[in-house]
């Protein structure tokens, strides 16, 4: 039998010793892995008996641990995974006649540039220049892939740092995002491939399948909603910026269903063949129907996050492989760890589809 822990670390913002929260005075902690667009967020409940509202402050940084251990008296957070890293932005105290608790929410650290429009002074630099730059201004390990085309200087204008990162990725044809270990990810997706070159899923899930089941409830959405019959290629060439454009689309599926497109700036389509190639590849990719899932529910898995593949068994025809698209970790020390997920069978394709941030009340 295993046992659900948490290991929680705060460290002033001006350094010094990360003192730990103990899982016992854990209220409720949530923890929310969505899509690169967004910032991830926590949002944790302790108990207040020993006033460490007095200790806690905004900017501190805060590590969260999950996951099972096997000696329940006797464990380390180095049997635990680190779900989340990121800073406090707010501590709110409260005082009642049922007792007394403090309330922490925060971001990982892509919420330093969520929070800041691009500032620095303009010169003719790269896209992986800038994340260079931008990384360094945090204090974040750069983890980027070269480029070479100079970025047009109305791109800057009047955006946010990360709305500015996430356009560049997606006109190279690459990801951006923070890792738990405070590296700035310039570059193409990554993803485990299996044997037989396939992605590898990293895990699967079970309703009643030969009378077990690891899914206490999931719901799915068989619709059009989402559905892709248009896909325009582009690519701005050079230092004049001749512009290559291609487009392939499904004209059945727009008669029926109207025209929805999605543009995309791949920086390999320096011909209209290859522009064109492109399109066509990622149309056969969009335009069928697309499933969705939600408020799966699961036992507590660490190893689970966004856009991870994962299977689902035992629901009939939705049996298959999806892309979580957002997931949350709730623990509590009175009744254990927990997992909520969505989802879809279609690859996110660098999170356009989910660009929401998903925590936009500002906190002060």
């Amino acid at each position: 039998m295993k046992y659900p822990r948490a290991w929680i670390e705060v460290t002033p913002r001006d350094g010094g010793n990360a003192e730990v929260i103990s899982w016992q005075d854990i209220i409720t902690l949530a923890v929310t892995d969505t899509l690169y667009n967004a910032a991830d967020s926590f949002e944790l409940t302790l108990k207040n008996d020993k006033a460490l509202s007095d200790y806690l402050r905004k900017e501190m940084d805060v590590q969260i641990y999950l996951g099972y251990v096997a000696n329940p008296q006797a464990w380390s957070k180095n049997e635990l995974s680190l779900v989340f890293r990121g800073k406090v932005d707010g501590v709110r105290p409260a005082y009642s006649a049922s007792g007394q608790y403090v309330t922490l929410v925060g971001r990982d650290y892509a919420a330093l540039l969520l929070d800041n429009e691009f500032n620095l002074a303009f010169a003719e630099r790269t896209a992986s220049q800038v994340a260079e730059l931008l990384a360094e201004k945090y204090g974040l390990t750069p983890v980027v892939t070269p480029t070479t085309t100079i970025v047009e200087r109305d791109l800057y204008k009047d955006k946010k740092e990360w709305q500015i990162l996430q356009t560049m990725a997606d006109r190279e044809g690459f990801v951006c995002y923070v890792t738990p270990q405070k590296e700035l990810y310039f570059g193409e997706r990554q993803a485990q491939k299996d044997e037989n070159g396939e992605e590898e899923v990293s895990a699967t899930f079970s309703w009643k399948k030969d009378t077990a089941s690891n899914i206490k409830s999931v719901t799915f959405d068989d619709s059009m909603l989402e559905i892709t019959n248009k896909v325009i290629v582009r690519h701005f060439m050079g230092k004049g910026k001749q512009a290559i454009s291609a487009t392939a689309q499904n004209d059945d599926l727009i008669a029926k269903y109207g025209e929805k497109a999605k543009v995309v700036y791949d920086s390999k389509a320096k011909t209209y063949d290859l522009a064109l190639r492109t399109a066509q590849n990622l149309l056969s990719k969009l335009c069928t129907a697309v499933v969705t899932f939600e408020s799966m529910e699961i036992a507590g898995n660490a190893a689970v996050g966004a856009e991870k593949l994962i299977a689902i068994e035992g629901c009939g025809r939705f049996d298959g492989k999806y892309y979580v698209s957002e997931i949350k970790h709730n623990f509590a020390a009175s009744t254990g760890y927990t997992c909520t997920l969505s989802g879809t069978n279609q690859q996110p394709d660098s999170a356009a589809q989910y660009r929401e941030n998903l925590y936009e009340t500002a906190v002060t």
